[in-house]
């Protein structure tokens, strides 16, 4: 289900078309895609960020040691398919 903030958001989107629609609300993010609009939430706005250079690594780390410890729900499998992108984004630090 999702919420009434969220609805209106999707509604918005659906109507101005953006690139990316933004949400850590996994009903809100299926719901996007399911209406053809690409959905993203914090860990792949991070990582994203981070393979763009537009943050590095220590940034990188730094916020999703944030994320891991915030009130967002994250599986340990996410955590750790988290990690390891940004272990291939930035190989070698």
């Amino acid at each position: 289900m999702v919420h009434g903030g969220e609805a209106a958001a999707l509604a918005l989107a659906c109507e101005s078309r953006p690139h990316w629609f933004l949400t850590d609300d996994a009903a809100a993010r299926l719901l996007a895609e399911s209406l053809g609009i690409e959905a993203h939430g914090s860990l792949g706005v991070v990582l994203w960020s981070a393979a763009k250079q537009v943050i590095g690594k220590p940034e990188a780390e730094q916020i999703l040691t944030g994320l891991e410890n915030s009130s967002l729900w994250l599986s340990p499998v996410v955590r750790a398919r988290a990690r390891v992108a940004l272990a291939t984004i930035f190989p070698t630090e």
